[in-house]
């Protein structure tokens, strides 16, 4: 006799990790896939929601700005969207990372929207560990992450 089964996946992070620019650059159409590079990080996108965890190896706290790109196949374009771009708090303590050979990382614990829309979850408080962001990825295919501030921009996310 057939059973059927229904499972809910555990949503594992992955690690990257990206070299602030100075400045975010203005994004357009492009028929090249949009790939990492200097001062950004390129993954791929969930359908639904990204779970980002941030930290940095400076005790500035960033401003971070996140794009989704759809493939558009009339006219053999990626179009770029920006999700959010948000403002943040950081934690005066630091933590390992020894993963990726680094001792000491700030984590951002808090932010505030500039523009777009996107859930913040908080530890217990605004400079205290354990917080998160939740993005509506809206679809988008690869998900493309800047900071306008220096330093260099650990991030685990998880595709929800």
């Amino acid at each position: 006799m057939a059973q059927v089964t229904q499972v809910t996946e555990t949503k594992s992070f992955h690690l990257e990790s990206f070299v602030s620019a100075a400045a975010v650059p203005a994004l357009t159409m492009t028929s090249t896939k949009p790939i990492t590079a200097s001062g950004s990080v390129v993954f791929g996108g969930s359908l639904n929601y990204l779970k980002l965890k941030l930290y940095t190896n400076t005790n500035s706290a960033p401003t971070m700005y996140v794009f989704g790109w759809n493939f558009c196949p009339e006219n053999n374009t990626y179009i770029p969207q920006l999700l959010v771009s948000f403002t943040t708090t950081i934690s005066s303590a630091t933590q390992a990372l020894t993963s990726v050979g680094l001792d000491t990382v700030y984590e951002i614990t808090g932010a505030t929207a500039s523009t777009g829309d996107f859930k913040v979850f908080t530890g217990t408080s605004t400079t205290l560990p354990c917080g998160f962001v939740l993005i509506d990825t809206l679809g988008c295919e690869l998900i493309q992450v800047f900071s306008g501030t220096a330093g260099t921009i650990y991030l685990l996310h998880a595709g929800l």
